[in-house]
């Protein structure tokens, strides 16, 4: 696979391990896709079994989605880097909509996560 969608990767990958943190995950040197899934998804539950107010559980749902996306992306293990990029595609973009969430912004409702 070329050196870009590598590259692409790596940088999605930092971005959606500074997204979690933003949220209260632990700093990661070097990410991997399913420590950053677990990390997701256990934020996620804290989110929305707080009670802090409909943003804060409505932005755990968001949380819900970006875990779901970085499973998916764990489970191709490394191969067929373009569909990984979409996973953390959208994990990234469920990161910015929960953020939206607690900063007030008016956000589409979150999807029900699919089972997996």
């Amino acid at each position: 696979m070329s050196t870009w969608w590598e590259t692409r990767r790596s940088a999605r990958l930092a971005e959606v391990a500074y997204g979690l943190e933003l949220f209260g995950a632990e700093p990661v040197e070097d990410p991997g896709v399913g420590e950053l899934a677990d990390a997701a998804g256990a934020l996620a539950g804290e989110y929305r079994a707080g009670d802090r107010g409909p943003s804060v559980r409505h932005a755990g749902d968001f949380l819900d989605r970006a875990a779901a996306a970085l499973h998916a992306a764990d489970g191709l293990r490394g191969t067929l880097v373009p569909v990984v990029n979409h996973h953390l595609r959208h994990a990234a973009a469920a990161l910015d909509d929960a953020r939206a969430c607690l900063l007030g912004q008016a956000v589409p409702a979150a999807l029900p996560v699919p089972p997996g």
